[in-house]
């Protein structure tokens, strides 16, 4: 075969897939991966959660359950159980072609018994029993209770899948509990060739942690390097662990290395390049699950040269730096753990609200979208069958800009908007931070400053959602006529008015007038000392903006995914900056926003696909003069 996929395959790696639902079941989408390749998957909660809250497609399955006054509990198993099991046996032929090395779907246990041994292996025991396939692996958090599961369950001959892994330190206690279960497994009788694990160490959130450290300690030239070096140490631990006498006996054996699963492989900053955590973490006998918008973008432009343990001493000493500058590592993984696993709790939980939620929606009602089209039914549902036939959706999701025209300028390099929801996820924490620090400095009114797209999200959100308790009243200022600028002068309190700048280009003529305006006003109300802490910039990196905002030593200043035009910003910097400030609450905005976006994929059916269904309508319509 001559796919990237199998090309990297034959360097070392497999390419596990961070994502499943019935509908990529169903539309044939796993079936069409495994066949360029793909050599396994991985669940959680929250890709459920989302699928389940964000769409109709799992409608039908829970209808009946729902009539049939199943629990919560029930509904939940039957549906992941099968999806798993379904997967499972797409997977099997890869299972039994690499004769137990890959081919493997993973299912999690309850995060809320991460901290109890005896409940993890309880559970993993009972789940793998159920779907009754040797494919299937048993997702286990890397805790000290489930590092102790984990020996306990290799033991007795159960695929397991050491999730959560950030620390060096921590992988070593994971490997080793591997060993020691594969020796236990194999002096009870067992077959050591019957038995896999991976051990999942995250990458990209290490970055997203320590590159926070690194601004406050004013080294920036670390950023976006700990996580690789951090990988890069943990590869050598593992060459180190699977040679020499003591595995060579269980090799002998016929037993399988515990790879380790490069996970969490996403790009979460917009600086970095989309197949960061990729293409600098291609080597022999390792696995990379990749979500689906790191798989279309490394399809499309990732490396295939295998490059770990190739800079083993530079990444020692990037980590040794990093301890000199007062930043310990072992504190931010640590945290990252209790982060993680905390995460997929709440995940869980949302998954089982959820169900609970549609399970009583279905009983009141039925359908999750309704359509009164009229005479333009016809048109609309023809417009419809065209964009299934044309993969419309699946087209715009792999960024293939022929969806609008032949000619890729202004659109292959304006696409960051369907990806910028998940990667804002991890400036949350930042963007409360600057809220709360905004209101102890005394501010009580905020002006946007800006024209066009950019200042349209900040808009919609403070007339629809008004201002919480204690935080800035919010007004937009887009227009240059004097008169306009006058009555908002008029309206605010200069000692205690925020102004955002935010422009795009970071040169736009308008926007720039307006912050010479009002700076000057504000210089001449408090003092030049301290005018610029009255300013934040949102721009793209590079502007003239950004400039502007260090010469004149603004309070905050925002770079935003710089493939993400103004009219599509909302969920970007340019939304969210303001969104916080007025005390909208920003995680919940973008955990809706990835639970619709789940629903729009590509692989739902177009009569369940809200995208589908709100797209054709619009389209149609305004062709029939609407």
């Amino acid at each position: 075969m001559t796919t990237r996929i199998y090309q990297l395959y034959r360097a070392g790696q497999a390419i596990w897939y961070d994502d499943l639902r019935r509908s990529l079941i169903e539309s044939g989408e796993i079936e069409a991966l495994v066949e360029d390749g793909l050599a396994g998957l991985t669940s959680n909660p929250t890709i459920f959660e989302k699928a389940i809250a964000g769409g109709a497609e799992y409608d039908q399955a829970v209808l009946p359950l729902a009539a049939a006054d199943c629990t919560v509990q029930e509904i939940y198993e039957s549906i992941v159980l099968d999806d798993i099991s379904q997967a499972a046996d797409l997977f099997r032929p890869v299972y039994d072609r690499t004769e137990g090395v890959d081919g493997f779907v993973s299912l999690e246990v309850d995060p809320d018994l991460a901290h109890s041994t005896q409940g993890t292996i309880r559970e993993a025991r009972s789940l793998f029993q159920k779907l009754n396939r040797p494919n299937i692996m048993i997702k286990v958090p890397a805790t000290e209770a489930g590092i102790r599961a984990v020996e306990a369950l290799i033991g007795e001959g159960i695929n397991i899948n050491v999730t959560l892994v950030f620390s060096t330190e921590v992988y070593r206690r994971v490997a080793e509990a591997y060993l020691r279960g594969l020796e236990a497994y194999a002096a009870s009788g067992g077959n050591p060739a019957r038995v896999a694990s991976v051990a999942s160490f995250f990458v990209s959130r290490v970055d997203t942690a320590v590159d926070k450290a690194l601004a406050e300690a004013g080294d920036l030239s670390l950023q976006g390097k700990i996580a690789i070096a951090n990988a890069e140490v943990a590869y050598a631990i593992f060459q180190d662990f699977f040679s020499g006498s003591r595995w060579e006996a269980l090799a002998r054996q016929g037993a399988h290395p515990q790879r380790v699963l490069w996970a969490s492989t996403g790009t979460k900053n917009p600086a970095y390049p989309d197949t960061l955590y990729v293409d600098s973490l291609v080597g022999s006998n390792t696995v990379n699950t990749m979500p689906p918008a790191t798989l279309n973008a490394w399809l499309d432009h990732g490396s295939l040269e295998p490059v770990l343990g190739r800079d083993l001493d530079g990444a020692r000493k990037r980590l040794a730096r990093l301890a000199e500058l007062g930043i310990d590592l072992y504190q931010v993984t640590d945290r990252l753990l209790s982060d993680g696993v905390a995460s997929f709790a709440e995940s869980f939980h949302a998954l089982q609200r959820s169900i609970g939620e549609k399970q009583e929606r279905l009983l009141q009602s039925g359908a999750a979208y309704q359509a009164a089209l009229g005479d333009y039914e016809a048109r609309v549902l023809q417009a419809q069958a065209e964009m299934t036939s044309e993969d419309v959706l699946g087209r715009i999701l792999r960024k293939d800009h022929t969806v609008w025209r032949e000619s890729p300028e202004e659109i292959a390099n304006r696409l960051g908007w369907l990806t910028i929801a998940e990667r804002m996820q991890a400036e949350v924490g930042d963007l409360q931070d600057f809220a709360r620090t905004a209101r102890e400095a005394g501010f009580t009114q905020a002006l946007l400053l800006g024209m066009g797209g950019s200042s349209l999200a900040p808009d919609v959100f403070q007339k629809t959602f008004g201002v919480a308790e204690g935080y800035l009243d919010l007004a937009v200022l887009d227009s240059t006529d004097a008169e306009a600028v006058r009555a908002q002068t008029a309206l605010l309190d200069l000692s205690k008015t925020l102004f955002i700048v935010a422009t795009k280009s970071g040169g736009t003529v308008e926007t720039l007038s307006f912050f010479k305006y009002f700076y000057n006003e504000v210089v001449a109300e408090v003092g030049e000392q301290d005018a610029g802490a009255h300013f934040v910039a949102i721009t793209d990196p590079g502007s003239k903006l950004e400039d502007l905002a260090q010469r004149y030593r603004f309070r905050a200043t925002f770079l935003n995914d710089a493939e993400i035009g103004g009219r599509y910003s909302a969920l970007s910097f340019f939304g969210l900056v303001p969104a916080a400030l007025i005390g909208l609450d920003v995680e919940r905005l973008l955990e809706n926003a990835l639970a619709m976006a789940s629903g729009c994929e590509s692989c739902v059916e177009s009569t369940d696909n809200p995208a589908v269904l709100l797209g054709a309508a619009m389209g149609a319509l305004a062709r029939a003069g609407r």
